[in-house]
């Protein structure tokens, strides 16, 4: 297998930093791509029609869109468990199991989940699964019902509000220049 291999000469660098951060980041304009290489990890993606100005673009991203496109939330645990009640108080409403059934998932599936402090989805449906013969007890349907609960990390968080801020305010200055 060959490869082809092309020097790049369209991509912009841009850094911000603080006394404790540091942000670069690499914007190839002309195919759509935006690097992001940090203390905190790397991050980047590939648009396939951002339109003719990928600096307009990029400025008028919707930050959660921008997020889901560069990483992944965080399981919550907590908020999870929580789905997972509600499903089964959902379940026991509509009369898909019995209350013995349902107090069953609720003390010791529950009680499985909470005892390992999961912090990964596929351990928690690992558990779900291990368990399966009393979860369908509850609702056949359980992976449809059950609903993992993910969140931004504080730094996604940090990223989103304070550094692409900053990075979106340099590149709105460079396009007023440009007018």
């Amino acid at each position: 297998m060959t490869f082809k291999v092309n020097k790049i000469n369209t991509i912009e660098e841009y850094l911000v930093k603080d006394e404790y951060d540091y942000v670069y980041f690499f914007v190839d304009a002309q195919n759509g791509v935006l690097s992001i290489v940090s203390n905190y990890g790397s991050m980047g993606y590939r648009w396939e029609a951002p339109g003719n100005n990928f600096k307009k673009f990029l400025i008028e991203l919707n930050t959660d869109y921008l997020m889901n496109k560069l990483g992944k939330r965080a399981f919550n645990l907590d908020g999870t468990i929580k789905n997972v009640k509600n499903w089964i108080i959902s379940c026991r409403r509509e009369k898909n199991c019995t209350k013995e059934e349902a107090r069953y998932v609720w003390d010791y599936v529950i009680d499985e989940i909470q005892q390992y402090e999961i912090k990964d989805e596929g351990f928690f449906w690992g558990i779900i699964n291990s368990n399966l013969e009393y979860i369908v007890k509850v609702d056949e349907n359980y992976f449809e019902g059950i609903e993992v609960d993910c969140e931004w990390s504080d730094y996604d968080k940090y990223f989103m509000n304070h550094i692409w801020k900053a990075f979106v305010e340099q590149l709105k200055q460079e396009l007023e220049a440009e007018l």
